[in-house]
């Protein structure tokens, strides 16, 4: 990587001495008019020379990226899919276990309610009743069954305006082309 230090230090010192150019840069007559479109051409051109100097060094390292990256992405996407699978079927079995477990226990508190058996033993059959733990450990990991908030939107036409985001590229493009949209205008600003 010597090599390439050396080629930054050369645009180094060359940038070094046009930000003191700049700064010493008076625009008061034509002819400093003229010297500063010129200075601002070479800037435009010394710009584009480092980016392409700077792109020999990062395209090929962004290519070796990309294709490690295709590599291993079939393999971690199978993983990635295999856990959510794993993980629905884990949630339906905690779903079910949590169903019989309601289902028990209205049977339960019916038989104590009509007498056919006693709070102690009706007691004793609730504890007995299975239940998935919320966090289980392995050899491998640990599971661990949460519950998160999450939203949903049930009715757009009741959300506040403060939600609705304004697709600027979409507006940009269309009053650009001339469009007339309420509360947006088109305008021309200078830029060198």
């Amino acid at each position: 990587m010597q090599i390439e230090s050396k080629e930054i230090e050369v645009y180094r010192g060359r940038v070094s001495e046009l930000e003191k150019q700049a700064i010493q840069l008076p625009i008061a007559s034509p002819d400093d008019n003229a010297k500063a479109i010129e200075f601002k051409a070479y800037l435009n051109k010394l710009g584009k020379e480092i980016k392409a100097e700077k792109e020999k060094a990062t395209k090929p390292i962004n290519e070796a990226l990309r294709k490690v990256r295709e590599w291993w992405a079939p393999l971690e996407m199978a993983v990635e899919s295999k856990e959510k699978e794993v993980g629905y079927a884990l949630l339906a079995y905690k779903r079910q276990i949590e169903e019989d477990a309601r289902k028990k226990e209205a049977q339960i508190a019916a038989r104590v309610e009509k007498g056919t058996m006693k709070i102690e033993t009706a007691e004793r059959k609730l504890e007995s009743l299975p239940e998935v733990q919320k966090t289980t450990h392995t050899s491998a990991g640990q599971v661990q069954f949460r519950k998160i908030p999450q939203m949903r939107v049930v009715n757009e036409d009741l959300i506040p305006d403060k939600y609705w985001v304004i697709d600027l590229v979409a507006l940009r493009r269309d009053v650009i082309a001339g469009e007339v949209v309420p509360g947006a205008e088109k305008y021309y600003e200078e830029i060198v």
